[in-house]
C-alpha cells in the first residue's frame, strides 16, 4: 500500500497526501492562535479552513456526553456533568486548532462553526464520536453531517475480512497497527494506548480539568496531538475499505455508517458518560442497533448485497445498556473508583 497515494473522496475530489515538509511549513499560518477563545480568533481559524475538502474533529469536555445538560437535573444540589469544552479541528497539511468552546458558547456556532460541523463538506474525519455527537446536539443542537469515522471503518473493514467485533478499537491502538506514530506530550512522551490511558485517569481525577481556565499547555497538547494523525489514518482505511468494495459502495457504507455510528448515544435517554454509566462498556459494539439503523435507510443509499456482507450473526440481540458507574464523587469534587467489594 502506498502512504503517498491519492485519497478517493467522492464528488471529485482526490488528494495528494505526500505533503512535502516545505510545503506544510508555509501552509502554517503562524499568526493563527493555537486555540481560539474570541470571536476574532474563531473567525480568523475558520476563515483558514474554509478551502478545506477534509478536516479532522475531536471534542473534550467534561464527562462528556449528554449529561444533566440535557436531562435538565442541573439543580444547585445535584452534580452538573458533560458540558462540552474544546473542539479540536486538524488539516492535511499538519495544522491543528482548538475552539474555547466554553468561552465562546452558542456564539461560536453562529459565527460559523454550526455551517462548517453540518454540511456535507468538508468531511469531517473523527473516532468515535458518539459521546462527542451526544453533546454536540442536546447541547447546542448541532446535527452533525459528513461523518468519517475511522473506528467504525475498522469494525467494518474486520467483519468483511471475517472477523468478530464485540469490541471496538481505541485510537492509539488503531494508529499503531497501520504504522502511523502519535506525537508526544510534555510529561506523558508519546501517546501510546498506555500513555492515552494515564491521561484518562488524570481526566477522572479532575473532573473540571477541561474547564480550567487557562488550560494547561499539556492538555492542550494532548487536545492537539489526537487530531493530527486521523486524517493520515482516515486514508490507509480508506484504501483498504475500496480494495474490499470498490469506490461507491466503500464510500456508501462509510458515511452512512458513521451517521448511524455517531447517532447511537445521542438517541438515549441515557446518558454514556461515565460518571452516569459503566463507561467501560462503550467500547462493545452493538451491531443490532448498527444494523438496525442501516436497514431502516432507502435501498438506494446502500447496496443490500453489503448489508448481507456485514450482518453477523451476534446483530440478532440488542445489546443490554452499559451497568452502573464504578466511579462516585467524592467530596474533593473528585471522581474516584467505588471501592471493590
Amino acid at each position: 500500500m502506498n502512504p503517498n497515494a491519492s485519497v478517493f473522496v467522492p464528488g471529485g475530489y482526490a488528494f495528494d497526501t505526500g505533503v512535502s515538509k516545505q510545503f506544510v511549513k508555509e501552509a502554517s499560518v503562524s499568526t493563527l492562535p493555537q486555540v481560539a477563545s474570541t470571536e476574532e480568533e474563531l473567525q480568523r481559524v475558520l476563515n483558514h479552513l474554509a478551502s478545506e475538502h477534509v478536516l479532522a474533529i475531536d471534542c473534550e469536555g467534561a464527562d462528556l456526553s449528554k449529561g444533566c445538560w440535557f436531562l435538565q437535573e442541573c439543580q444547585p444540589n445535584k452534580l452538573q456533568h458533560g458540558r462540552l469544552c474544546l473542539l479540536q479541528i486538524g488539516t492535511m497539511h499538519g495544522e491543528a486548532f482548538a475552539l474555547d468552546i466554553l468561552e465562546l458558547g452558542e456564539r461560536a456556532f453562529e459565527l460559523g462553526l454550526r455551517a462548517l460541523l453540518e454540511g456535507e463538506r468538508p468531511i469531517k474525519v473523527v473516532h468515535d464520536f458518539r459521546q462527542d455527537n451526544d453533546a454536540l446536539l442536546h447541547q447546542f443542537g448541532v446535527q452533525m453531517r459528513g461523518l468519517f469515522d475511522c473506528q467504525l471503518c475498522d469494525v467494518m473493514l474486520r467483519r468483511l475480512g471475517g472477523h468478530r467485533t464485540g469490541y471496538v478499537t481505541g485510537s492509539a491502538k488503531l494508529l499503531s497497527s497501520r504504522g502511523i506514530l502519535q506525537g508526544s506530550v510534555q510529561g506523558y512522551g508519546i501517546l501510546t494506548q498506555e500513555q492515552k490511558q494515564a491521561i484518562h485517569d488524570r481526566f477522572s481525577r479532575d473532573r473540571h480539568l477541561w474547564e480550567r481556565r487557562p488550560l494547561p499547555q499539556d492538555m492542550v497538547e494532548y487536545a492537539l496531538e489526537d487530531v493530527k494523525p486521523m486524517l493520515q489514518l482516515q486514508r490507509l482505511l480508506l484504501q483498504e475499505l475500496v480494495e474490499a468494495l470498490g469506490e461507491q459502495d466503500a464510500w456508501q457504507l462509510v458515511k452512512e455508517g458513521s451517521m448511524a455510528y455517531a447517532a447511537d448515544f445521542a438517541s438515549q435517554r441515557e446518558c454514556r458518560c461515565r460518571l452516569c454509566c459503566n463507561a467501560a462498556e462503550n467500547a462493545r459494539f452493538d451491531g443490532f442497533r448498527f444494523m438496525q439503523r442501516l436497514q431502516a435507510l432507502p435501498s438506494q443509499r446502500l447496496n443490500p448485497h453489503i448489508l448481507r456482507r456485514i450482518w453477523r450473526q451476534e446483530d440478532a440481540q440488542p445489546l443490554p445498556l452499559p451497568g452502573p458507574s464504578r466511579f462516585y464523587v467524592n467530596e474533593a469534587d473528585e471522581s474516584v473508583p467505588l471501592p471493590v467489594s
